[in-house]
C-alpha cells in the first residue's frame, strides 16, 4: 500500500501549497442537485450514470449542467478502473443566455482499504481530457481548446448509527486538481467534502452535504464556492438470477 501513503502525501502537500498568495476572495454561494445511477452488469462491471444540476444562490440562476456515463470494472476487491465520458454546460458570468459546451472523456483508478471494521479508505486519481468550445464570455467562438486535468482524491467514509433501522454513513474527502497543457495556470481547484449519506431500501439512498471550493479567477484572485450538495442514489441490480 505504498501507493496509497505516497498518493496522500501528494494530496497534502497540493492541498496546503494551494492557499499560498492568495490575495482576493470571492464567495459565491451554491446548491448542487444530483441524480447518481448505478447498475450492475455483472460481477465485475458496473454502469454509472449521473446528471448533475448546479445553480448559483445570489442571483438564483443557472450555472452548469452535467451529465457523466462511465463504466467501472472492480479487477481485485481492492481496486476499480473506469473510463466515462462527460456532456457540460456552463453558463457565461458575463451573458446569462451563453451556456459554454465541454466535451470531456476521462479515465481512473481507485484504490479501496478496509481500515479497521468502522473506517473505508479510498484513493482515487482521475486523468481528463477536456475539449472546452472557444468563447469571449459572451458569444461561442469558432473551434475547441484542450487541455489534461489530474485529479487528485482521499476519501473517508464510516457508518456512525442507525436512523429509524436505516444505517447513516459519514463521507469526508479532500480532492486537488490540477491542469496541463495549453492553460494559463496548472492550478484548477481544491474541494473539501463532508457529507451524511442514509439508505432508504436496498436500491435508494439520499446524501446531503457541504463542499469547500477554491478555483483561481486570474492569478491573484479566487472564487471561494460555499455549497450545499444533495444527490439521490439509485442502485440497480441487472443481474439474472440462476433457476
Amino acid at each position: 500500500m505504498k501507493f496509497i501513503k505516497h498518493g496522500c502525501t501528494i494530496l497534502f502537500v497540493l492541498s496546503s501549497t494551494a492557499s499560498i498568495g492568495q490575495d482576493k476572495f470571492t464567495q459565491q454561494g451554491l446548491l448542487w442537485f444530483r441524480y447518481y445511477n448505478q447498475t450492475q452488469l455483472n460481477e465485475k462491471f458496473v454502469l454509472h450514470l449521473e446528471v448533475d444540476q448546479r445553480k448559483l444562490l445570489n442571483p438564483l440562476r443557472q450555472f452548469q449542467f452535467f451529465t457523466h456515463l462511465h463504466l467501472h470494472y472492480r479487477l481485485k476487491p481492492w481496486l476499480d478502473v473506469a473510463a466515462g465520458t462527460s456532456y457540460i454546460y456552463t453558463n457565461s458570468t458575463v451573458n446569462i443566455s451563453l451556456a459554454v459546451p465541454e466535451r470531456r472523456l476521462w479515465q481512473e483508478v481507485s484504490i479501496i482499504k478496509n481500515i479497521n471494521k468502522q473506517w473505508q479508505f479510498q484513493f482515487r486519481y482521475r486523468l481528463d481530457e477536456r475539449f472546452i468550445h472557444h468563447n469571449d464570455k459572451v458569444a461561442l467562438t469558432d473551434g475547441y481548446g484542450f487541455n489534461w486535468r489530474h485529479r487528485f482524491r482521499i476519501q473517508f467514509s464510516r457508518p456512525i448509527t442507525q436512523f429509524n433501522g436505516r444505517t447513516l454513513t459519514l463521507k469526508l474527502s479532500d480532492e486537488v486538481m490540477l491542469n496541463s497543457g495549453d492553460v494559463p495556470r496548472p492550478f484548477d481547484q481544491n474541494r473539501i467534502y463532508v457529507s451524511l449519506e442514509i439508505k432508504l431500501s436496498d436500491r435508494w439512498s439520499a446524501e446531503t452535504g457541504y463542499l469547500n471550493l477554491i478555483q483561481p479567477k486570474t492569478d491573484s484572485e479566487y472564487y471561494v464556492r460555499n455549497i450545499v450538495r444533495s444527490t439521490l442514489y439509485h442502485r440497480i441490480n441487472a443481474i439474472r438470477k440462476k433457476e
